[in-house]
């Protein structure tokens, strides 16, 4: 589903020059939950914001099913994002002066969807995340643990093929972490490529594959196994 060939990505330029990414390979299988660690400047974050199309890359190859990602258009770009992906942040990234249901109606803002079948979705995915009671509560009066079901709802909501989560329950205490997880796992059971980016290490044992990366390369692990291709 995913593929990427030695891709690079720098920011800054001559002596303040920084390179995030230094030709990273790596393939994702659909349906897949797997964990990217690493330490931080490690290039995590900046490898999630290139798979989701946030962020452009200097030199290499990213195909999505087949089709390339580098080269598409600005435009091209917002689509691919719109249709394809969902996006976790650790902070949660809620609009503090709108309501719970109307921060998941977002996505569905641009796709066309009718007032009605808005509602329908975002009471699902609220649903789904069992916080359907909360839609009228802004995030100020919910719980961390509730923000996130909120912006996991909001992510889900538009039902992409990808959910890519960048530390999701590094704001969390424990108990409510795992919580988290558990629903990353359940969307993962219904098809959904699930991505994390974690330092967490029971996070990343949850999933089925783990890529490690270092200075901006995928690490291969000790032992030989064909590291986290």
């Amino acid at each position: 589903m995913i593929e990427m060939k030695g891709v690079w990505k720098a920011f800054g330029k001559k002596e303040a020059k920084v390179e995030a990414l230094r030709g990273i390979d790596l393939s994702i299988s659909q349906g897949e939950m797997v964990a990217i660690m690493g330490k931080s400047g490690s290039g995590k974050s900046t490898l999630l914001n290139i798979l989701g199309g946030m962020m452009s890359m200097d030199a290499g190859e990213y195909r999505y099913n087949g089709k390339q990602v580098n080269g598409k258009s600005q435009k091209e770009l917002a689509k691919f994002r719109r249709d394809e992906i969902g996006f976790v942040v650790q902070y949660f990234a809620l609009a503090e002066d709108l309501n719970i249901f109307q921060n998941v109606a977002l996505p569905l803002k641009s796709q066309g969807h009718s007032k009605k079948r808005i509602h329908e979705m975002v009471m699902e995915a609220l649903g789904e995340l069992e916080i359907a009671e909360k839609a009228k509560a802004y995030p100020s009066e919910l719980s961390g643990g509730q923000q996130q079901r909120a912006a996991i709802a909001r992510a889900i909501v538009k039902q992409p093929s990808v959910i890519l989560a960048d530390e999701p329950t590094g704001a969390l205490d424990e108990v409510t972490g795992e919580s988290v997880q558990e629903i990353f796992h359940r969307l993962n059971t219904k098809g959904k490529t699930v991505v994390i980016v974690t330092h967490d290490a029971r996070v990343a044992s949850g999933c089925e594959r783990i890529i490690y990366l270092k200075d901006g390369k995928v690490e291969k692990p000790k032992g030989g196994e064909g590291g986290g291709l």
